[in-house]
């Protein structure tokens, strides 16, 4: 008889992911401690209730959890929601009043975050294995949810991985505004998430839907960061640290060079549909970004690079620019890139445009020339 009256609330149970099940086992037991009704009997409650009964009983509950339970509002408001979820699943409608939405959803936070410096990006890098090392640089290049995060496999990170950085990784559908990202990988991920593709490749995990985390849940990427702080003996006082930090790491950073929709875009954080621009146009602005976001390579003279190759641009006269066309002819048939000098590594030379070129010179590559046309000579000869 125990096990019938169980079945409302096991079935529904049986449809969460671990750690989420065992939250809501919990969170749900303290429902039926509030209504001293069991799961089956709430429901059966439910069709004699007029409407609105069960939704003003939820606000209730969330209020008691604060006064009679003692704990924070936040997990209150948790709490509520796993109850939210019960009645979803047994397909019972609930429709609440504004005011009874805006008291649930009111949650008051009690912590700070902790705010990353490149410096402690540096220290976490240093004592990290494999993939505390992935979900530390590559989390704050991408700059994606934790959620979204976890969900990134094979597909989305090994297909364009070789090219210069950033790499785009392409359109990312993301989970909670329901909007596309387009996230870049930086001078510092790309290494290493070259390193843990080959790792679970030997592990055998080889499909373009094999994900790189098999985490059960969001925490543990936070953990993970925890895990670093300790070991590089970072003290954060009564702020804390959490996956989240790498986010807004970058977010402050993209936004202090570009526009506010660009850095949304990038992210996955809602705009409007005339603001979406191309890959190419978002790779450029996020290259100006990595000298501040990356510890792997020095980026001091970046930026008089480019002003040099503006100034030799502007200095062209009409006999340099037809001398220089008959040049280039000559010298993009030199600098084809030979079998042996694969890109971004070897000795070699290549053309690329203004558009990439912040690419290259983060990986050490040197400017040449100047073509009329305005493509770039690089080299990565010493």
């Amino acid at each position: 008889m125990e096990n019938e009256k169980e079945n409302a609330k096991e079935a529904w149970l049986e449809s969460q992911k671990m750690p989420t099940k065992r939250y809501y086992k919990d969170w749900f037991a303290k429902f039926e401690e509030f209504t001293k009704m069991t799961a089956d009997e709430i429901l059966a409650d439910f069709q004699t209730r007029p409407v609105g009964y069960y939704e003003s009983k939820i606000v209730q509950f969330k209020q008691w959890i604060i006064d009679e339970k003692h704990l924070s509002e936040n997990t209150a408001s948790a709490m509520a929601m796993a109850v939210r979820s019960f009645f979803g699943y047994h397909r019972r409608t609930l429709s609440f009043r504004t005011g009874e939405k805006k008291r649930l959803r009111e949650r008051s936070r009690t912590t700070e975050d902790y705010h990353f410096s490149l410096d402690d990006i540096k220290r976490f890098n240093e004592v990290g294995d494999l993939e505390e090392r992935y979900i530390l640089v590559a989390g704050k290049s991408i700059g994606l949810r934790a959620g979204d995060f976890l969900k990134l496999s094979r597909s989305n990170l090994e297909t364009h991985i070789n090219d210069v950085v950033p790499v785009s990784i392409g359109r990312i559908e993301t989970g909670k505004e329901k909007i596309p990202a387009y996230p870049f990988i930086d001078i510092d991920a790309q290494p290493v998430v070259k390193a843990i593709l080959a790792k679970i490749a030997a592990d055998g995990r080889t499909k373009p839907t094999d994900r790189i985390l098999t985490f059960e849940g969001e925490i543990e990427l936070t953990r993970a960061l925890k895990r670093l702080a300790k070991r590089a003996g970072l003290n954060t006082g009564s702020q804390i640290v959490r996956f989240h930090c790498l986010r807004k790491f970058l977010i402050d950073h993209l936004s202090s060079h570009m526009s506010e929709s660009k850095w949304k875009q990038i992210v996955g954080k809602k705009i409007s549909e005339s603001a979406y621009v191309s890959s190419d146009n978002l790779r450029e602005d996020y290259a100006r970004v990595m000298p501040e976001t990356c510890f792997s390579k020095n980026f001091g003279d970046l930026e008089k690079r480019v002003k040099e190759i503006e100034q030799l641009k502007e200095q062209l006269g009409p006999e340099a620019v037809r001398k220089l066309q008959q040049a280039g002819i000559q010298l993009r048939q030199k600098v084809k890139k030979q079998p042996d000098c694969p890109e971004g590594s070897g000795r070699c030379q290549q053309i690329c445009t203004e558009e990439n070129l912040a690419g290259f010179l983060a990986q050490g590559w040197k400017v040449c020339a100047v073509l009329p046309s305005g493509s770039i000579i690089v080299s990565n000869e010493s």
